[in-house]
């Protein structure tokens, strides 16, 4: 009785540690350089936030070997070697920062570099444990616009006889691309005091999502012009400087995500049920995080029609603003 008495009931959670690789990448081939991110998990006793603040804790101190290759009908054809990237500083947080010596790696990608009908297959490697990690994916290729039509001479989001007016962003899917999110993107300039500052304004479109994996399904987008100039409406403020705003183009811009990037945005997107437990999900053999590819089609720029312009300057929801019409004046 008396031994049993004395026998310890803590559970320590704390087991033998394991190196455990976390890994963030998605290809591009329309960017000219590509990035892996690689951290560490930890755990430890006592306040987690407290080692989160460590280097040591989420970043590897040591150089790694990171590879990527391409293969082609089980061929390897090229491999590419990631070096180390300082370039990015990390903003304060939970996290250590602002240093990511060791946890960012990159190379350079000219036009051409990666093709779509490979895959690509990364591994990295702790040279001095020997712990190694890697994942594999396909790129995405290249959607294809089927509204508006290239020989479109400008936007005209604002028809006067119609105040419902839709306009209509249309296309086909690419090869590899399961997701698509649609931005359409308000470039102006303001005049001060001061001089000229060139911004924009981006009115982001839920995702969309193709039923397939082959590419060539009709796609479409279509949002309110009325809806536009609210948005502008609420978004963009007037400040004692500024003595009017002049709309440069607007930008119609497509990106497409893959297949394992969809599953992995939605395995951890918040849970609307009582049960807040999430699976797990990843795409790193001995390793966690995702790596997958996604693709930035080439922004669709046109000026704004004469009606759309004179909207934007005149109409109930951005009058304010002290943009110019198409004369080069305002309506205040």
């Amino acid at each position: 009785m008396v031994v049993l008495s004395a026998c310890s009931t803590d559970l320590s959670v704390i087991g033998t540690y394991k190196e455990t690789m976390i890994i963030y990448g998605l290809l591009d081939q329309s960017q000219p350089k590509q990035y892996i991110k690689v951290n560490k998990a930890f755990l430890g006793e006592g306040n987690a936030l407290t080692y989160a603040q460590i280097k040591d804790s989420t970043q590897f101190i040591n150089s790694l070997s990171v590879t990527l290759k391409r293969i082609k009908n089980g061929v390897e054809l090229n491999s590419y070697t990631l070096t180390p990237d300082n370039s990015i500083p990390k903003n304060p947080g939970t996290f250590y920062a602002p240093d990511q010596q060791n946890a960012i790696y990159s190379f350079s990608t000219p036009s051409g570099t990666l093709d779509v009908d490979s895959d690509y297959e990364l591994t990295v490697k702790n040279n001095e444990t020997g712990t190694t990690a890697s994942s594999r994916t396909s790129l995405i290729a290249d959607a294809t616009y089927t509204s508006p039509a290239s020989t479109t001479p400008f936007f005209n989001f604002i028809l006067p006889s119609n105040n419902d007016y839709q306009y209509p962003v249309r296309w086909l899917s690419g090869k590899n691309a399961r997701l698509y999110q649609i931005v359409i993107r308000l470039n102006y300039v303001d005049s001060t005091l001061n001089g000229n500052d060139t911004l924009n304004l981006d009115w982001v479109f839920p995702e969309q999502k193709a039923q397939n994996l082959a590419g060539g399904e009709p796609m479409r987008n279509d949002f309110p012009g009325q809806g536009f100039l609210q948005f502008i409406g609420n978004q963009v403020d007037n400040y004692s400087d500024l003595i009017a705003r002049r709309a440069l183009q607007v930008d119609i811009l497509l990106t497409a995500g893959g297949d394992d990037l969809n599953t992995f945005i939605e395995v951890n997107k918040p849970s609307t049920s009582i049960i807040q437990e999430r699976p797990e999900y990843t795409n790193i053999t001995n390793g966690l995080g995702i790596f997958s590819s996604r693709y930035s089609q080439a922004p669709f720029s046109k000026y704004l029609s004469v009606a759309t312009w004179d909207s934007l300057a005149c109409g109930q929801y951005t009058n304010h603003l002290k943009f110019l019409n198409h004369l080069g004046t305002t309506c205040q």
